[in-house]
């Protein structure tokens, strides 16, 4: 793939309207690629400016919208938005196995693998358990994880848990299937809440948890882990890879997050060898290629902790500090041989407020507000998405319902958790 003559060409898939990706898909462009993009309508990404192309994602026809973008792009590399995209490539990826050897299968197998890498590592990469399990081979820090895939499993633990613990849905993302648990007590709600549709708001599930029937319980959740609490402060490392070898890279301590378990609305860029490490390890055993986020806390003496991995991209995969290449730059150098003649502009500061996270905010006396403001389209349209609207939705609804709980005559105990969900 390198030395080509004409652009390299990128498919972006987005099964959702997140916003956060937007600034990552003009990267892409400004270094050099030519960018489409399928996403559901009314996806603020599609007005990004200079994209080659914008395709329609339908959720309940997610592969044919897949295929048919990428039959009339002729991508050369995929990059997922989302989890659900990631899921959709591997699923897509083990449906063409099982077709046998049709000339576009293969085809569709090799972008796939050219763009993830080895598909012996898609169900690992996706798994939260999984990829615990990995680091500790690689003798990367992780705190004390015990896996439960039923409540008789789960039930062999009371009792015998160091609380507080954190608990995770296998293959939840976005901090949407987390939560944390002082006792028993607070464990078990918490499974209960995990076991709704991640869609309902969070303080809707904490009250039909807390007033089901004792005997009836709802089908348990998927895989869940359990991890010893590291009190600390949230860090992420996002990568660019290439078959197993981490080409960039930045590193961002969390100052402010929009919830306990939320996304990260303002950060500061550091460097840290163990974050760094943990990151080449796991890429090279799993192979892996493309836009990755790993997730770690830094404990009282900045010892980094590995919590789990996104295998997409991250919000932090757009930023360039200091004189190093952004990671586009360094994918486009590794495609191409060439460094590209104009990067992504440079962070002034080494506090960054992301967005659309977080929007102006007063808090730090000096960061830079990472509003895309050469983007106008793209800004305005985050403005009046859902992403926004929800925001206020969903505070109004947990007041509504912390009130109700508290006309009844009962204590909300159980942690606030991620307003996300």
């Amino acid at each position: 793939m390198r030395r080509v003559a004409r652009k390299i060409r990128i498919l972006a898939i987005a099964t959702n309207d997140w916003c956060a990706v937007g600034q990552f898909l003009s990267a892409l462009v400004q270094v050099g690629f030519d960018v489409a993009v399928v996403c559901p309508s009314g996806s603020p990404i599609q007005h990004i400016r200079d994209l080659g192309a914008r395709y329609k994602y339908i959720p309940w026809r997610s592969r044919s919208s897949i295929v048919s973008a990428i039959t009339e792009w002729l991508p050369d590399l995929l990059v997922c938005n989302d989890d659900v995209a990631v899921r959709a490539l591997h699923d897509l990826d083990r449906e063409l196995r099982l077709e046998g050897d049709k000339p576009e299968s293969t085809r569709l197998l090799q972008l796939i693998e050219t763009s993830l890498g080895d598909s012996r590592s898609f169900t690992t990469s996706r798994s939260k358990s999984e990829l615990i399990s990995v680091a500790q081979d690689l003798k990367i820090a992780c705190p004390p994880t015990v896996v439960a895939n039923s409540y008789v499993q789960l039930e062999r633990h009371l009792g015998r848990l160091p609380y507080p613990v954190v608990i995770k849905l296998d293959a939840s993302y976005g901090g949407r299937g987390v939560r944390l648990a002082h006792d028993d007590h607070e464990l078990m709600g918490a499974v209960l809440e995990l076991s709704f549709p991640h869609d309902w708001p969070k303080s809707l599930k904490q009250l039909i948890a807390r007033y089901l029937p004792h005997p009836w319980r709802p089908r348990f959740p998927q895989k869940l882990s359990i991890q010893d609490h590291i009190r600390g402060r949230p860090a992420n490392r996002a990568v660019v890879c290439w078959q197993g070898k981490v080409l960039a890279g930045v590193n961002i301590e969390a100052i402010e997050t929009d919830s306990e378990f939320g996304p990260t609305t303002l950060a500061r860029t550091i460097v840290h060898r163990e974050m760094t490490e943990a990151a080449e390890k796991i890429v090279a055993t799993l192979k892996l290629s493309g836009f990755l986020g790993f997730d770690f806390v830094l404990d009282g003496v900045n010892r980094a902790w590995f919590l789990e991995m996104n295998p997409r991209v991250t919000p932090a995969c757009h930023l360039r500090f200091e004189a190093a290449s952004s990671l586009p730059a360094a994918l486009f150098s590794e495609l191409t041989g060439e460094k590209p003649r104009i990067d992504v502009r440079q962070i002034p500061s080494d506090i960054v407020a992301l967005f659309p996270n977080r929007v102006s905010r007063e808090a730090q006396p000096s960061y830079f507000d990472d509003v895309p403001e050469e983007e106008s389209a793209f800004v305005n349209a985050c403005r009046r998405s859902r992403f926004f609207r929800e925001i206020d939705w969903k505070a109004q609804f947990n007041r509504m319902a912390a009130q109700t709980l508290r006309a009844m005559g009962v204590n909300n105990t159980l942690p606030e958790g991620n307003n996300d969900n």
